[in-house]
């Protein structure tokens, strides 16, 4: 097997598989800090308690609708809570990477022939779809990984 160290730092773009085969996705080359800033940001979302209800009820997330459901699991079933966190904190980071290594994309629309803009609000929107925030971040991470090696078992 052969190895070799991509010195190419351009833009990757992907066309997603089905059932998003007409959206292409065109990434930058995220680094560790990059990540790492990323993930930071998501995680200071979850811990902070009136960011992360603004959130839940902006996009109707909160569990049964109410408040005082998400605070009765908060509180008395830690477990869910905690499996109800990590999926928040999934979706935020995907949120948070892909507005930093997303630079364009085609396919996804706010009206006929209207590209979608790459903005908070459309990312938080978008990436609810879990299906489509994996492939998406799949291509993020392919991304960065052909920064460092291209072309070996794990190559594009």
């Amino acid at each position: 097997m052969t190895v070799r160290v991509s010195l190419k730092t351009g833009p990757v773009t992907k066309t997603l598989r089905a059932p998003y085969s007409g959206v292409t996705v065109t990434v930058r080359r995220l680094r560790s800090p990059e990540w790492d800033s990323a993930r930071e940001r998501a995680q200071a979302i979850v811990r902070n308690d009136a960011d992360l209800l603004n959130l839940l009820a902006k996009h109707d997330l909160l569990p049964n609708g109410s408040m005082k459901e998400w605070k009765r699991l908060k509180d008395k079933d830690p477990v869910r809570y905690a499996e109800f966190i990590i999926g928040i904190a999934m979706w935020l980071t995907a949120v948070e990477c892909a507005l930093v290594g997303v630079v364009q994309w085609t396919g996804i629309e706010v009206e006929k022939g209207v590209t979608a803009p790459l903005d908070r609000e459309v990312l938080e929107v978008v990436l609810l779809d879990e299906a489509l925030s994996d492939q998406i971040m799949g291509v993020l991470t392919e991304g960065a990984r052909l920064l460092i090696i291209e072309g070996g078992a794990s190559g594009a």
